[in-house]
C-alpha cells in the first residue's frame, strides 16, 4: 500500500490527485465556477446591516465558518468590533479576505487592507470580490507567504480539498508535489506598500512564529497594530517546533493576549489547546 501511494504521488499530478480525493467538492467548486462565469452571484448577510456579494464559491467554501462554526463565529465578531474608523488591515494568510472585506466595511471609506496569501486560487478569488464589493482600490492583494526573510519556500497545494489552501510539505511528499512561494515579511510589507498596519489578522497553519519574528521591526512601535492570531499548537508541534516559542516573543514585545470574549488569558490554557485563536494587544493600548 505505502509502495501504490508512493507511485501515485510520483505518476499522478498533484492537481489531479486533489481533484480525485474530493469529488463532490470539485464537482461543487466546477459548478460554482460555471455559474460565476455565466454573471450568477450570491449577496449573502455576513453580519446585520452588512451584505457581501460573494462569488457563487466564496461563501460555500470559506465564508460560512464565520456563520456556522461557534469558535469562529466568536473570533469574527471580536474582530469586528476591534474595527476602527479608518482602519488598516495585513490580512495574513486571507484565503478569500473575508476578514479584509471586513476591515473595509466596517472601517469605513478611509481604510485600507492588505490581504496575502500563497495560493494562487485564493489570491485570484480575492480580486474577484474586491471587484463585486467596489473595493478594489483600497485593496492591495500579494500572493506570497509571510515568514521570517525573504526568499522563497517549498509549499504544497491541498487543492479544493481544502479550498485552495497552501501548506507546509510533510516528509512524505515528493519534490514533484512541491511549488517554490514567495516569501515576504511584515516588515517588508510595511516598507514596500507604505503602510503601517493597525490590525493584523495572521492564520498561516503553524508558521504563525515566523510571521512575528519577521515583524519585530513593526510590533515594536508605540502604535503597533493589534493582532488576531490562530494558533496551531498541534501542528507546529507536529513539525518539531514549540508554540511557547511564539508566545515568548509576544511577550518580549510587550503584547498581552486574551481570549476573544476580551479575558485575559494564560500561556498553560492556550498551549493546552491543539488550536485556538487568541488576540494580543500591546501594553500601551491596553
Amino acid at each position: 500500500m505505502a509502495t501504490a501511494k508512493r507511485l501515485a504521488r510520483i505518476l499522478v499530478p498533484r492537481e489531479v490527485r486533489n481533484w480525485l480525493r474530493s469529488p463532490t467538492n470539485s464537482m461543487g467548486w466546477a459548478w460554482a465556477q460555471a455559474k460565476y462565469l455565466v454573471g450568477a452571484k450570491h449577496v449573502v448577510q455576513m453580519r446585520p446591516g452588512w451584505s457581501l456579494i460573494c462569488h457563487p464559491a466564496a461563501f460555500r467554501f470559506a465564508y460560512f465558518s464565520q456563520n456556522d462554526d461557534p469558535d469562529q463565529v466568536a473570533e469574527f465578531d471580536c474582530f469586528i468590533k476591534e474595527i476602527t474608523p479608518g482602519a488598516v488591515l495585513f490580512d495574513i494568510g486571507a484565503h478569500f479576505g473575508l476578514f479584509s472585506l471586513a476591515a473595509l466595511h466596517y472601517g469605513g471609506a478611509n481604510s485600507i487592507a492588505l490581504a496575502v496569501d500563497p495560493s494562487p486560487i485564493a489570491a485570484q478569488l480575492i480580486k474577484k470580490q474586491a471587484r463585486l464589493n467596489g473595493v478594489s482600490n483600497r485593496f492591495h492583494i500579494v500572493q506570497a507567504a509571510v515568514s521570517d526573510r525573504m526568499g522563497w519556500q517549498s509549499m504544497v497545494s491541498v487543492g479544493i480539498l481544502s479550498s485552495g489552501y497552501f501548506v507546509p510539505p510533510s516528509t512524505e511528499h515528493t519534490a514533484s508535489e512541491l511549488t517554490q512561494t514567495r516569501t515576504t515579511t511584515l516588515d517588508r510589507l510595511v516598507e514596500e506598500f507604505n503602510l503601517l498596519p493597525t490590525h493584523v489578522k495572521i492564520d498561516v497553519e503553524g508558521y504563525e512564529l515566523g510571521v512575528i519574528s519577521g515583524g519585530v521591526k513593526l510590533l515594536s512601535r508605540d502604535n503597533a497594530p493589534l493582532l488576531f492570531i490562530e494558533l496551531h499548537n498541534e501542528i507546529v508541534r507536529q513539525n518539531g517546533g514549540s508554540p511557547t516559542e511564539m508566545l515568548r516573543l509576544l511577550r518580549t514585545l510587550s503584547y498581552e493576549i486574551f481570549a476573544t470574549n476580551g479575558d485575559r488569558i494564560d500561556d498553560q490554557e492556550i498551549l493546552n489547546r491543539p488550536l485556538i485563536r487568541i488576540v494580543a494587544k500591546r501594553n500601551s493600548r491596553l
